[in-house]
This record gives structure tokens, sequence and C-alpha cells, in this order.
């Protein structure tokens, strides 16, 4: 964000600062608010509200990773600009590869949470995505003591890579269990969840491939920018037309 002309453009900032905000009155809102806001017609009586989709009663765990992202978000438009330009504003290696590895090691693992959160027909370990993250942050290390832009950049970011496209594969896959649960157990209920999810893997994959390799540029600027908005607002969305279901034994 620090790059080029970015500060100098006022409606770039203002943008900047718009994403963030509502991405922190969304966190807010999905904190303190159980309920939902988009369905709260009373179901007709003599039916049961989650077959109709009435009602809907999002989970809470969902709520609180959604949440958690967020917020990452808003800690990623801050520590860009506070780190370019109040601290290391003359290191111009060591600044971007420690924001870069802030963004690595909170959005990445949440992301992950988030995905997972969806899929209801158990509980998978989120634990694997985060021991993921040591050789990304060990080589972000290793550039920063360095020096090295190879190291705490090209390696780093390789790493990462890895990660994301390895847990793509993995989340595919637990789609398609999902998908079989939901029709042994909710044949009745619309599964287009599945496809979204699968959907908001791939959008998201596509962000990280914009963000690594934008490099200053105004147009990817703005571009990550709106991507952010709409994230934040299909996640929103997402979470609160999401019916909680039971787990399976």
């Amino acid at each position: 964000m620090f790059e080029y002309q970015g500060l100098q453009d006022m409606i770039f900032v203002a943008l900047y600062c718009v994403a963030a905000f509502f991405a922190l009155l969304a966190s807010v809102y999905l904190l303190w608010r159980r309920g939902n806001a988009f369905m709260q017609e009373d179901a007709p009586e003599g039916h049961e509200p989650m077959r109709l989709g009435l009602r809907i009663r999002s989970s809470h765990v969902l709520r609180r990773w959604t949440a958690a992202f967020m917020i990452a978000i808003v800690g990623s438009h801050v520590w860009w600009y506070v780190i370019g330009v109040y601290w290391l504003a003359d290191d111009w290696l060591v600044r971007t590869i420690t924001v870069i590895l802030l963004d690595y090691v909170t959005l990445v693992p949440l992301v992950t949470a988030v995905l997972l959160a969806m899929l209801q027909d158990r509980r998978r370990p989120l634990w694997p995505w985060l021991v993921a993250e040591v050789p990304v942050v060990a080589a972000g290390v290793v550039g920063i003591v360095r020096r090295d832009w190879f190291w705490g950049d090209v390696v780093s970011h390789y790493c990462q890579l890895a990660v994301v496209t390895v847990f793509v594969v993995y989340y595919i896959r637990a789609l398609r269990q999902y998908g079989r649960w939901l029709l042994d157990n909710y044949a009745d209920l619309d599964r287009k969840e599945v496809w979204q999810s699968l959907l908001f893997a791939l959008a998201l994959f596509l962000v990280y491939g914009l963000y690594t390799s934008n490099m200053g540029e105004m147009a990817r600027e703005y571009l990550s920018q709106v991507l952010t908005l709409f994230i934040v607002a299909f996640l929103l969305w997402r979470v609160e037309t999401l019916q909680e279901l039971e787990e399976s034994e």
C-alpha cells in the first residue's frame, strides 16, 4: 500500500479506510448479534423453520471465526499503513517482509478456519494449517536477519503458495464429503452452500494470486480494496444465511 502513488491518491486512501471500517463494523456485528438480520419471518403453523429456510440461526463458531478474520483484515490495513509511514519507513526490505509475514500468519490461517467452519458434518482440525505456517515464518525471519530478499519474499511466498494449494485440494475433497453428508441427512435442504463454499475458496485463491503479484500498481491496489469489500459483504451474507445443523455422531 505504501509503494508508488498510493499515499498521494486521496481517493484510494479513502477507499482503503472504507474497506477497513466496513470490515470492522461487520466483525462487531457478528460478535454482538447471535440472531439473523436477513430472514426474520415466522414459519407458518405446522412447518419447521429450518426446512423452510426461515429464522436462520447461524453457527456460533462460524460467526466467531468470521469476525476474527474480519478483524485481521482491519489489522492488515493498519499495519501496512503504520509500518510503512511511521515505522521502518526508510527500510524498504524489512518493512515489506514484515507486513507480508503478518498477513501470511493471520489472514491465511483465519481463512482456512472460516472455510472449515462452514462444513458442519464434522469438526476438522485447524492445527495442521497453523503448523504449516512455521516454514513461512522461518523463511521470512531468515530474510530479515540476513537482509536477503530471496529468503524473505521469494522462499516464504512459495512456501505459502504450497500451503494454500494443498488446502484448496483438501477443501475440495472435504466439500465432497459434506455434500454426501447433506444428501444423507438433509436431503430436503438446498445444497447450494456446497458450491458456494467451493466458489469462495477458489475466489480467495485468485485473490491471493493478485495480492502476491501486486508490486504497487494503482489499478491492482484499487482492485484489492474492491475485492476486500466484496469478500466482507459475501462472508457477512454467507454467515447470516447458513443454517446451523447438528453434527453427525
